[in-house]
């Protein structure tokens, strides 16, 4: 027997499943919308497909639950036009309790990805302006990195550096910092080990008992290694 497959129409964007994918999960919305005992009161124009009046992009993640009993980070999905539609955390969260998605487990995926995604942005910002400032024979750089902000601190006798990493991470770095200060420091230590570089990340208390953290980041230029790609050994 052909398993019966149907198509969602959520907000103007086409998803097709199959009704036992949905049915996989009986005390969801969808899961009992289309339970066989309310087979007969579903409306559809071709008693096949159904409109459902939801965000169209964010419901790719909420079908993907259905799919894989996973709930996926929200990203940048392509629709039919290929145009971008960006999917937020928010959105996504209105969405998995109108579908009635089961929440807390899901909720705390969410919440860990999203600290992991910027937590991963910063990383590539720091590597990044490593690079730079390798290429401009500098050595050190620091920062001050309160909850609100974070500061380059532009030494006389180093390159000038712009600061790569987002003003809206500042709070989440912070909070990394204060509960685990080691742990950037440790990935850039091991991926620039051959530059020698050295990370220290010192914490200062502010006014009002808030803390802030002088966060420097040193390594090595070789010169006799810069020697060998120059004209002089040539």
């Amino acid at each position: 027997m052909t398993e019966e497959t149907i198509i969602l129409n959520v907000g103007g964007v086409k998803y097709e499943t199959f009704r036992s994918t949905l049915t996989a999960y009986p005390n969801t919305m969808l899961g009992t919308m289309f339970s066989e005992r309310n087979k007969m009161t579903l409306k559809s124009d071709d008693n096949k497909t159904y409109f459902i009046d939801r965000n169209g992009y964010a419901f790719y993640y909420i079908m993907e639950f259905y799919r894989t009993g996973k709930i996926l980070w929200p990203g940048e999905i392509k629709n039919q036009e290929n145009m971008m539609k960006l999917v937020t955390i928010q959105q996504l969260e209105i969405e998995i309790e109108y579908f009635q998605i089961p929440f807390d487990d899901t909720f705390l995926f969410l919440v860990h990805k999203s600290a992991a995604n910027v937590i991963d942005k910063i990383i590539l910002s720091l590597i990044q302006m490593i690079k730079i400032h390798l290429e401009n024979f500098g050595d050190v750089i620091s920062m001050f990195i309160k909850e609100s902000s974070i500061e380059l601190s532009q030494d006389q006798n180093q390159p000038k550096l712009e600061l790569l990493i987002p003003a809206s991470h500042s709070a989440l770095l912070h909070k990394f910092l204060k509960h685990n200060d080691k742990s950037i420091g440790n990935y850039l230590e091991s991926k620039f080990s051959h530059i020698n570089l050295v990370w220290s990340c010192t914490p200062y208390t502010m006014f009002k008992n808030s803390i802030a953290f002088l966060v420097k980041i040193s390594f090595e230029l070789n010169f006799n290694r810069i020697l060998d790609y120059s004209i002089i050994r040539n």
